[in-house]
């Protein structure tokens, strides 16, 4: 660009600055016409082509938006999996496993990680476990997990989530002093969460929230009880900051409904990296998210116990069954938190009474006192199984084995299943004395 002798004789590049100015003052005109603080004239803005068939290359522009109307001024777009009813039609949501399309073999600057924009959500320019800058969170539902999903059996008893009972966050200490500790009532209790990273990327700032849930057997949005949340750091696999233990900041002061303790909820997730993904509370279809169902007490506690109410959370329109079945203590290694031993967990009770649920019933009904009938089974108010078609109900516990001695437990497991596939659960643990 040449400039007149005269352009810089205020500063070096006055002339070119003259010009630039220009430029914003046209661009002022287009988006702001009656902008005139200058004292000049409005100036009027620039016309757009008229739409029509004349202008081929301005075609009109159409956006399709499915939404359903559930009632007056309640249009709003269905959840995956429901109708306009919010009943599941298409069955309990599942996780979708993304995929590879192989071009992140060679690493990021050989495999298209960025000039492939029509990648879809669901696929992975390689395979998640190999990609350097990816982390691939998760939180365990048993000792052995790592972190493939769907998770069989029993994933309601995670080994990640601790509780300090009776201990503010402020006067608890960064790691949990006993790990099989079990909430007060009434009182403030810490929450402390055990996090991992077999990427082999770097999460930076990864999001951990703790949650409370009424006692259920599976969890849906709206249910949730947000305690707190924090950021942590985790490097990648193989290193000692793959995995850390992070405390919550906000007390969790439990109520204990129906006599029994609430569930805890855990998820983790990258908002970028990693994201949460769906579904968004399935512990057992999304690694991102850890359960304790768990309501453990002493045998006192046990014996002045009334019906313990569960719920059995949303059916997605499709029929359950809900079973109730003694466990022995080998099928819960969750126990060896309670001892603080590797090596040993309390041995299995002799059962000495009965276990049993009732009907299920709807949630808000009252539930009879089991624990007050000399035996529930003869009056035919309970049973091993129980069958639930609809959402909103809940089902009544009780076991009256009695104490199973020191050093001893008994283990009951209430679950609900689909077709064959276990959706949740709800573990009780009486401790002997």
């Amino acid at each position: 660009m040449s400039t007149k002798p005269d352009d810089d004789k205020d500063g070096p590049h006055k002339g070119l600055l003259e010009r630039l100015r220009a430029v914003g003052e046209a661009i002022e005109g287009v988006f702001d016409p009656d902008d005139d603080d200058r004292g000049r004239p409005p100036r009027a803005p620039r016309p757009m082509p008229p739409a029509g068939p004349q202008h081929a290359s301005c075609p009109p522009i159409t956006v399709n938006v499915n939404v359903t109307c559930r009632g007056a001024g309640d249009c709003r777009p269905c959840a995956p999996g429901t109708d306009d009813n919010g009943e599941g039609d298409g069955g309990r949501p599942v996780h979708t496993t993304g995929s590879s399309d192989g071009t992140g073999v060679n690493g990021v600057g050989g495999g298209g990680v960025v000039i492939i924009p029509q990648r879809p959500p669901d696929v992975w320019p390689g395979t998640r476990s190999t990609l350097c800058w990816a982390p691939y969170l998760f939180i365990r539902g048993n000792a052995g997990d790592l972190g493939a999903r769907p998770l069989l059996g029993v994933f309601w008893e995670s080994p990640d989530i601790f509780v300090l009972p009776g201990v503010a966050p402020d006067s608890a200490p960064p790691l949990p002093p006993t790990l099989g500790g079990v909430a007060d009532a009434n009182n403030d209790n810490t929450l402390y969460a055990h996090v991992w990273n077999l990427g082999q990327g770097r999460a930076i700032q990864a999001v951990v929230e703790f949650y409370w849930f009424d006692p259920s057997l599976g969890f849906q949005e709206g249910k949730q009880h947000l305690i707190g949340f924090t950021f942590v750091d985790l490097g990648p696999r193989g290193g000692a900051g793959s995995h850390k233990v992070v405390k919550c900041p906000k007390s969790w002061k439990a109520t204990y409904l129906n006599g029994g303790h609430e569930c805890l909820v855990v998820r983790i997730s990258d908002p970028v990296k990693d994201p949460l993904s769906n579904p968004a509370w399935d512990a057992s279809q999304n690694r991102h998210i850890g359960q304790r169902n768990i309501h453990v007490m002493t045998a006192a506690e046990a014996a002045a116990m009334p019906t313990l109410g569960i719920q059995l959370g949303p059916l997605f329109g499709q029929p359950a069954q809900i079973q109730v079945d003694r466990a022995g203590t080998e099928t819960m290694p969750w126990l060896h938190l309670v001892t603080n031993d590797r090596n040993a967990i309390p041995a299995t009770g002799a059962p000495s009474g009965d276990v049993g649920i009732t009907a299920a019933v709807p949630a808000g009904a009252n539930l009879p006192d089991l624990g007050a009938i000399p035996n529930p089974r003869a009056a035919g108010l309970i049973g091993n199984g129980a069958g639930a078609n609809a959402d909103g109900l809940q089902v009544g516990f009780v076991a009256t084995d009695g104490n199973p001695g020191a050093g001893n437990a008994h283990v009951y497991r209430v679950s609900g299943s689909q077709g064959g596939q276990t959706f949740g659960g709800y573990t009780v643990v009486i401790l002997g004395q």
